[in-house]
């Protein structure tokens, strides 16, 4: 169990991370799009943007320069996989507790199967309602659908094991 523990942390330190990454992301592209900063780069007639990285000539993110993509498409992106990253931190953050069954983890599962049930279904439907949604997205949220699947089944097992426990507790 101490090696799923240390695996547990750094994975937790790593989701963490990339949710801070995402969130620091989605700032520098809010910021700099309303801005219109020395760092945003029009194209074709306007039509496209290229968000270069601050104070370099590096380009680091693309899209396409209309209300409806910007802020249905493109920066609810950022955002929503910081959100996801930062609930992931927490199911591994469930692995390096002492105690495994707890209503506090088993919690920390049902809130991660239902936001990857929820949040890509309804962000796909909106992005069908708005524009047209590429295959990608479709195989995005099919994905997100299966982990949703998964920790669905990770969690009935930690309800069982919760169950489990409590009568463990109770005799003892």
């Amino acid at each position: 169990m101490n090696s799923v523990k240390l695996i547990a942390k750094i994975l937790l330190h790593l989701a963490r991370l990339l949710a801070l990454i995402y969130f620091i992301t989605f700032l520098y592209a809010l910021i700099t799009l309303e801005s219109k900063s020395g760092s945003l780069m029009l194209h074709d007639a306007n039509r496209q943007f290229i968000l270069y990285l601050p104070l370099t000539h590096i380009p680091f993110l693309l899209g396409f320069y209309n209300p409806v993509y910007i802020w249905i498409e493109f920066l609810p992106l950022f955002i929503l996989y910081a959100f996801f990253f930062l609930l992931l931190s927490y199911v591994f953050d469930v692995f390096t507790q002492e105690r495994l069954f707890t209503y506090k983890g088993y919690n920390y599962l049902r809130v991660f199967y239902l936001a990857n049930f929820t949040i890509p279904l309804m962000m796909l439907f909106l992005t069908e309602m708005l524009s047209e949604a590429s295959f990608d997205a479709w195989a995005i949220v099919g994905l997100h659908l299966l982990l949703g699947v998964f920790i669905f089944f990770m969690a009935a097992i930690f309800k069982q094991g919760l169950k489990l426990q409590d009568d463990h507790d109770l005799i003892f």
